[in-house]
């Protein structure tokens, strides 16, 4: 994401806008700019964590700026406390911030936040296994990175951090996907992502007889999606198939209870469920 589109600007490339060196102290002076670092900018409305960052001497980078390019991020406990990394961070990192990168002795990059790839080679060796592959496949989803970017940046990182993170998978359409596959694969179960069902479309997934929509939203739907959701439900029984809906709030916020609720279902739709979806097959 441009400087720009943050609302930040360092003073080089005010100057290249066209303004003057005056014009800048002018600006300052009469609110429009403020100065928040040595070099730095901030103009009216910019975003208040990279600016927070910036103040500090530091820049945005792991969830915060993985956020910030546009990736599905898990929902955090504290979202004041940012994720920031500057040359020779160590004691002094500030109280708010969890520090990355202190051993660099120059700044590896000049933009106001860490790029889509210094940011995720960060979250690989900070945040959780899960939290990791959620970036990671949001990533893939949104285009952002190939598949093949994503595993060199796998590669680049030490074995005990990969083998925490594990497989990743490219078809997943959200991180509520991601938790959910993931945690019926540590499971034992086969499960197949995004899967065509005739007059249905595609479904996030199947497992075991089960098809399952899961919610990646944070929001409830528009009463359009709402009413295309029950078509494709009753769809789905017309075929005598059985379908489960996961929420947001299922799988984010009381996700221990739903985790096993899921479990136990798989197991009872079991083989029924599986011998209706081979007839269908083998019509």
């Amino acid at each position: 994401m441009a400087d720009a589109d943050l609302g930040v600007a360092t003073s080089s490339a005010l100057l290249n806008e066209g303004l003057t060196h005056a014009q800048i102290r002018t600006a300052v002076r009469r609110g429009h700019l403020r100065s928040i670092a040595p070099g730095w900018y901030a103009k009216t409305g910019a975003n208040p964590k990279v600016v927070k960052a910036l103040t500090a001497g530091a820049r945005l980078t792991c969830v915060d700026a993985s956020a910030l390019h546009g990736l599905w991020v898990p929902p955090r406990e504290r979202d004041d406390d940012l994720h920031i990394y500057r040359p020779r961070l160590g004691s002094a990192c500030p109280r708010w911030a969890a520090a990355h990168g202190s051993g660099l002795r120059a700044w590896p990059e000049t933009d106001a936040i860490a790029s889509l790839r210094l940011a995720l080679a960060h979250a690989i060796r900070c945040v959780d296994g899960e939290s990791a592959a959620v970036l990671l496949e949001s990533a893939i989803e949104r285009g952002l990175l190939s598949i093949a970017q994503v595993q060199a940046l796998l590669d680049d990182a030490p074995r005990r951090h990969r083998q925490r993170i594990g497989g990743i998978s490219a078809a997943s359409g959200s991180g509520s996907e991601t938790r959910v596959v993931r945690a019926l694969r540590r499971r034992g179960h086969d499960v197949e992502q995004q899967v065509y069902v005739e007059g249905v479309g595609f479904v996030d997934a199947y497992v075991s007889g089960l098809f399952l929509e899961i919610d990646g939203r944070t929001h409830h739907s528009s009463p359009e999606s709402f009413n295309e959701d029950r078509r494709r439900d009753l769809a789905m029984r017309r075929h005598g198939l059985q379908i489960l809906r996961l929420s947001y709030s299922q799988v984010w916020h009381s996700w221990r209870s739903t985790e096993e609720a899921l479990l136990e279902t798989v197991a009872q739709v079991g083989r029924q469920g599986r011998r209706r979806v081979a007839q269908l097959l083998a019509a």
